[in-house]
């Protein structure tokens, strides 16, 4: 019983029982969303990435040029509505698993993974970054 994450596109893979909690704007959490503002610079420098950037893609790139870590936290801690939602997750968290859900595979660095974090330090969440995996219970 933690406090997880994944992708959307392996929703349907969660293990039974499992919460799924959409963090994407528009999704019935923008609170524990990215602002429009901090996405539409993001979305700018990806535009911008070069192969010989020294970056590995243009998300990692854009993630670098935004300070996006350092700009969402800010968001959320500045944010009452965020910091007790994420509570409220992190409270559920001890009687099952609750997966945050948003659209960045794995590979990418991502919000979710900064949420999880997040929780833990102020919340003390048990928290399982991990990817999913088969041996989650998942189909």
């Amino acid at each position: 019983m933690s406090l997880r994450q994944t992708y959307l596109s392996r929703k349907d893979q969660l293990p039974a029982g499992a919460e799924a909690v959409l963090v994407m704007r528009g999704r019935g959490n923008d609170e524990l969303a990215p602002p429009q503002e901090l996405l539409d610079e993001f979305n700018a420098w990806k535009a911008k990435f070069a192969p010989d950037s020294g970056y590995p893609t243009a998300f990692h790139f854009a993630w670098q040029k935004t300070d996006y870590e350092r700009r969402f936290r800010a968001h959320i801690l500045g944010n009452p509505k965020a910091v007790a939602r994420l509570g409220e997750l992190a409270a559920r968290a001890t009687c099952g698993d609750v997966f945050l859900i948003c659209y960045e595979g794995e590979d990418k660095p991502c919000h979710r993974r900064l949420l999880l974090t997040l929780a833990a330090e102020m919340f003390g969440a048990d928290v399982d970054a991990s990817p999913l995996s088969p041996a989650d219970g998942a189909s």
